[in-house]
């Protein structure tokens, strides 16, 4: 059962988007429609954050992430990431543990 706010990946033509499930409609008697806000596209090796939109998929058309996220090196991707989707919580506790990053490294 997919839930609100996972994250989840959608291939569109040669193309995946990533994004966080945003809205769950059902859809007759068994079927749901998907809203999926994306965020990241993936063009071949390379990911590339664009401003948010949102489509509307069948569950049979999104796979989660995976460990996507966690093979991103630069942890600065995500203080981006939250900046694109305006969730100002999220960018607090980056921000926090960026700093607690350096108090380390120094």
């Amino acid at each position: 059962m997919i839930r609100l706010g996972e994250w989840m990946k959608v291939q569109i033509g040669s193309i995946s988007a990533v994004g966080y499930v945003s809205n769950i409609a059902q859809v007759g008697f068994y079927d749901h429609q998907i809203e999926l806000t994306k965020v990241a596209w993936i063009v071949g090796k390379e990911i590339e954050f664009k401003k948010p939109t949102q489509g509307l998929y069948g569950e049979d058309q999104l796979e989660p992430v995976g460990d996507f996220w966690d093979k991103l090196q630069d942890k600065s991707a995500f203080i981006d990431l939250a900046l694109l989707t305006r969730d100002e919580k999220w960018f607090r506790e980056l921000m926090g543990e960026k700093q607690k990053w350096h108090t380390v490294e120094q």
